[in-house]
Formats: C-alpha cells, structure tokens, sequence
C-alpha cells in the first residue's frame, strides 16, 4: 500500500493539522508513506498554457519540482491531502500545486458529462483519496462548504474520497488541552483503522464532528490568546 501525504501546510513541519494525519495513518497501520511537504518544494503557477495537452502529452513544459511528484500522485494507493483552512479555502501553495495536476487529465471532454468533465491519463481508479484539514473556527460546519463544492465538482470524484474537517485546530499541540485534543486523535486513530479495510463507520463520523470544547469555552480561548 503506497501512501503519499501531501501536507499544504505554510507551517510545515509544524503543522497542527499533520497532527490528525499522522494520528490516521498510526491507525491505519501504512507504513510505506512519503510526505511532500509544500512548503519545501519549488512549485511555480500553471500558466494554462495546455501544453500538457498538446505539445508534450502527461508532461508539464514548466521546469520546477512538479515533473518529479506527479509520478508520485499517479501511482499512489493512497493520498492523503492534509491542510489548514485559509480564508474558507485551500492554502494558496497547495491550490497552485493542485492546479499543476492537470497533466494527468486528458483534453477531450467526456460527452456524457454534464458539466464538461475530463478524463484522466491514468487508471486511478484504485486510488484512494483522504482530506484531512483544521480551522480557527469553533466548528468545521459551514466553514467547509466552499471545500466540499470543489471536492463535489472537482476531478477527485473520479476516485474513492474521504473527509475529516476539525474545528477548533489551534489546539493541537498545546499542552494545556492535550488532555482533550489526545481523545479527539485517538478518534482520528479510530477512524484511520476502519478506513484501513473499509470506511468510516457513522459512529466515528458522529464523534468526529463533535467540537472538542463548546462554542463559549473555545471563543474565549481565542479572543483571550490575541
């Protein structure tokens, strides 16, 4: 089972949400997992200039990193898409690097398509595809919609794709609520283990989605920190 994590986190190493996602890979039990850290990696915009499509068919005409890490996405089992939410939506560096994936797509529209979808190069249809992301909020409702519309529209529904959006991610690695964020892995954990041979249960999904502090406390942690 080959595992690519890429962790769209400006923090990088230091990310609070590579807390859940090394939580639920320790529950899945992976071990051939590689990370592509975004913020070490040399990633330019796409500069829709198609040639992918045309002149140089699955490559892309741009010299940076991205050549190298497609291969890795392609051939992936598993690739986990963990992030923080930055303004209701995707870290700048991770979109561009996401936007960068279009060598794996092909040009000719799918007919039976209502919205003009593309096909892809490569057979992925046994790939799986984890997002794993924290925010400031008090509670990731809401706060996901502009994420789950892309996640609905975008090319990942061509695959197997799975969510966990935590709220209250400021916690993470802080020692004066480690008591609580350390239940909340060991859900994550949980739910890690299910998807390892299947899906997550909705009982996992349920406590998941519990926020670790009530509204009240955890705003007032916050106000109180600035």
């Amino acid at each position: 089972m080959k595992v690519v994590i890429v962790n769209g986190s400006p923090r990088g190493e230091n990310s609070k949400t590579m807390h859940l996602t090394r939580a639920f890979v320790e529950g899945a039990k992976w071990t051939d997992v590689e990370t592509i850290d975004i913020s070490k990696i040399n990633v330019k915009g796409c500069m829709g200039c198609f040639s992918c499509w045309t002149a140089t068919p699955g490559k892309c005409v741009i010299k940076d990193d991205m050549p190298e890490l497609l291969p890795k996405l392609a051939t992936a089992d598993v690739v986990i898409w963990s992030f923080p939410l930055y303004g209701c939506g995707f870290p700048g560096e991770m979109k561009c690097f996401m936007d960068r994936q279009l060598p794996l797509g092909m040009p000719e529209m799918k007919t039976e398509s209502e919205t003009g979808e593309h096909p892809l190069r490569y057979d992925l249809s046994h790939q799986r595809q984890f997002f794993i992301s924290t925010c400031g909020f008090w509670t990731a409702q809401v706060n996901y919609d502009s994420i789950i519309k892309v996640l609905e529209h975008g090319g990942n529904r061509k695959h197997e794709t799975f969510t966990i959006f935590c709220g209250q991610g400021e916690l993470f690695g802080l020692d004066d609520t480690k008591e609580y964020t350390d239940q909340y892995l060991n859900i994550v954990r949980r739910a890690g283990e299910e998807c390892a041979t299947g899906e997550i249960t909705p009982e996992t999904h349920a406590a998941l989605s519990e926020p670790i502090f009530p509204k009240e406390v955890y705003e007032s942690f916050a106000n109180a920190s600035w």
